[in-house]
């Protein structure tokens, strides 16, 4: 009986020191997840981070940070879906560190980091020719058309909480992934484009931002610039 005793008042003690020195931590949240994009424009010295429903839990606090620039982030919440829109400070080149904080179990536990490369804008594919996968980026929807004349990428007023984006044939390559990102609702709308002129309806309402990029479906970190619309009133 003595050594039970002693046996336990040992393991007391020792569960004791190592709740005092920090030894027993915390689980820590898994990292964001894979479907979260970077796409920068061309001259305006910010990217715009996108991740994709279940992303990061819903609701998460949501920090982008330029690994190569500390001063340089943003901050965000995540939707109710798990999707989140960020504009931070940075460059093509540019490595970008994306964590989120949640509240559990009585703590605020952070994730590990996401890292993501601002891709460096090779828009080279034939605007009419097949994307053959290779690494060259995508061009940004509106940037071309058929026969080489440029065709803006547009948006209507919202009707019934929608609003339309639309743009003439070969405006974007077909197979591509097209994302458009609600900056002010923080939602995200992800479509392949199938071929022949685009268009997309979103939920949005006058005076929201959104921002417009393509990626290469086998390569995400392949992105076009981004374009950003704000939608008209009628």
């Amino acid at each position: 009986m003595r050594w039970e005793c002693s046996r336990r008042s040992f393991a007391l003690a020792l569960l004791a020191t190592a709740l005092s020195t920090g030894c027993i931590l915390s689980p820590q949240p898994d990292p964001p997840g894979a479907n979260i994009v970077a796409s920068a424009s061309p001259g305006a010295g910010d990217v715009a981070v996108v991740g994709g429903a279940g992303s990061v839990p819903a609701g998460a606090a949501v920090r982008t940070q330029d690994a190569d620039d500390d001063g340089s982030f943003a901050n965000g919440e995540a939707s109710d879906t798990g999707a989140f829109v960020l504009v931070v400070p940075s460059a093509p080149g540019h490595t970008l560190l994306v964590t989120y904080t949640v509240f559990d179990d009585g703590e605020w536990r952070t994730s590990p980091p996401r890292k993501l490369v601002v891709d460096r804008y090779d828009p080279s594919p034939d605007p009419l020719a097949e994307n053959d996968g290779d690494f060259a980026s995508p061009f940004a929807p509106g940037a071309r058309a058929s026969g080489g004349f440029d065709s803006s990428l547009l948006v209507a007023p919202p009707f019934e909480g929608f609003a339309r984006l639309w743009c003439a044939d070969e405006c974007v390559q077909p197979g591509v992934r097209v994302l458009i990102a609600n900056q002010d609702r923080g939602e995200v709308t992800e479509v392949v484009h199938p071929g022949g002129p685009f268009e997309q309806s979103v939920r949005a309402s006058i005076g929201d931002v959104l921002l417009v990029f393509a990626v290469l479906a086998e390569f995400p970190t392949q992105t076009s610039s981004v374009v950003r619309l704000v939608v008209p009133a009628p």
